[in-house]
Order: C-alpha cells, then structure tokens, then sequence
C-alpha cells in the first residue's frame, strides 16, 4: 500500500470525490531547517539514542542499563532535542535509523546524530512515513559519501527530491498508514504474548 500511495498508483479524494492537485517536486532542504542546539550547561537530561524500529528510546532501554553520563561521555556535545524534531544516524540511515521526537523534549542525543525540522508546508507523519520506504532507501544510496562506510550528511540529505502532496492529502495518507502500522503493532504484540505463553507451557508440560 504504501508503495502504491508513494508512487501515486493510489490517489485520495478530497469532499467532492476529485483528486487533489498535483504533487510538488522538492528537495528535502527546501523544506526542513538544521537543528543543532548543544548541551552547552552540560545540563543532567534524559539521554535518548535512535533505535531502528522504535525510534527515539531511552539510552538505558538501547545499551542495557547504560547511558552515556555513566560511561563518562562529554554530553556538554550532545543536542538538545525538543518536540517534532527528526533525528537520523548518518552511518545507519539506510537500515532505518530515524526517528521523530513527536511530544519528546528536553532530552539530548548524541552529537553524531543529524537534526531537523520541518517547515508548514509538510506534515511530519507524511514525511516519517516517506523516510521508511524504498524509494527514499534508493535515494539514499545515490547520495551517501565515504570509505569504509558510508554517511548521509545533512548537506547530501538536503539535495534528495521527493514528491509532495498538498497538505490535505499528506495528512490522509500519514492517517492511513499509521493506522495500518498502529494494527501491525498490536498483531505483533499478541504474536510476543501468544509465543510466551507457548513456551512456559511446553516447559511445565511434564513437571
């Protein structure tokens, strides 16, 4: 579905059952603004990493128990993340390490991460739902830049077109998809809890 929705195989409709207007061609940097407000009084907020299918977790949840403070790390480098701000790991973009911070602040994550946010015109749940798909994947590979291992940098970032629907009609494909992920999420959960139960009654099956 949401190859289909991105490609724009599938179109909503607006109240009088048309489509909406065409989409716009932008560059990424056209519509999001660096962020990089640093930790400068080494202020003792909760430290955040970027999980790959989570997002933004706890560093404690990511590194069993530990954080960054505890392993002596200078945090007065780190950045200070307020609310619907994006994040991304520029080594590990391209296995989907991205998150948005949503109703997240005053934390701080690690100077390596890029940060941004985005301008009126993009709804952020669109644009998070964009980043997790191949056709941003493909884009990434056309533009990351290294040796042993390659980087995305927010220069390279800024310079990837997209395809971008007028606001209505981001904002019903974000609902949509996140609705299905929402449904994805709680058949996973079940699954977790359903094979859980499996395995505490096979143990004491002959106790």
């Amino acid at each position: 579905i949401s190859k289909k929705l991105f490609s724009r195989q599938l179109r909503f409709k607006n109240g009088n059952n048309e489509n909406y207007i065409d989409w716009n061609t932008k560059k990424l940097g056209e519509v999001t603004t660096l962020v990089n407000k640093r930790n400068k009084n080494n202020e003792k907020l909760p430290v955040y990493s970027i999980n790959n299918k989570l997002g933004f977790v706890p560093q404690s949840e990511q590194f069993e128990g530990v954080d960054s403070e505890d392993r002596g790390y200078d945090i007065k480098l780190y950045k200070i993340i307020d609310t619907n701000t994006f994040a991304y790991n520029p080594a590990r973009i391209n296995v989907g390490s991205i998150g948005y911070s949503e109703n997240l602040e005053n934390i701080i994550i690690s100077s390596l991460y890029v940060c941004f946010k985005t301008d009126n015109t993009v709804n952020d749940n669109f644009l998070y739902q964009y980043l997790k798909t191949d056709f941003f994947n493909r884009e990434v590979l056309r533009n990351v830049e290294g040796g042993v291992r390659d980087y995305l940098f927010y220069d390279n970032f800024a310079r990837i077109k997209f395809g971008l629907p007028c606001i209505e009609e981001q904002k019903k494909i974000a609902d949509y998809l996140s609705s299905i992920d929402s449904k994805i999420d709680i058949e996973s959960q079940l699954l977790h809890k359903f094979e859980k139960q499996k395995r505490y009654l096979l143990a004491n099956l002959f106790i």
